[in-house]
């Protein structure tokens, strides 16, 4: 779990320039680096996560605004070399609302999926 959120802060991190690049390492030895790169309406982040014990995490996102809204989408990939991907879209309706869906696959396969609309004030 620890693993995972360094991986999320790392991308965060990197994700707050329009093309970054970004490495720590910690006094115990744990390393973690991250790059974001923007190209037209796609931004991708990409991380990698290393414990000082040697266990790596690798995570990958991208972003695209389209015209009618956004898709995006992430790949996380364990230490044990398990696998959760998550997608999504938002789009914005001609009535003014927002319609957000989106897709989640866990690592031993579940797929959790769901779809809202929303009124802004």
């Amino acid at each position: 779990m620890k693993l995972a959120v360094s991986i999320l802060l790392t991308l965060s991190l990197a994700a707050s320039a329009a093309s970054a690049q970004k490495s720590v390492t910690t006094r115990r030895g744990a390393t973690a680096s991250s790059s974001v790169t923007r190209t037209g309406n796609t931004a991708t982040a990409s991380g990698t996560a290393t414990t000082a014990k040697g266990a790596t995490a690798t995570g990958t996102a991208s972003a695209t605004k389209t015209l009618s809204g956004t898709s995006d989408s992430a790949t996380v990939t364990g230490p044990k070399g398990n696998t959760s991907t998550a997608s999504g879209t938002t789009t914005s309706n001609a009535n003014g609302t927002k319609t957000v869906s989106g897709t989640a696959t866990g690592p031993r396969g579940t797929t959790r999926s769901g779809s809202t609309t929303v009124t802004p004030r």
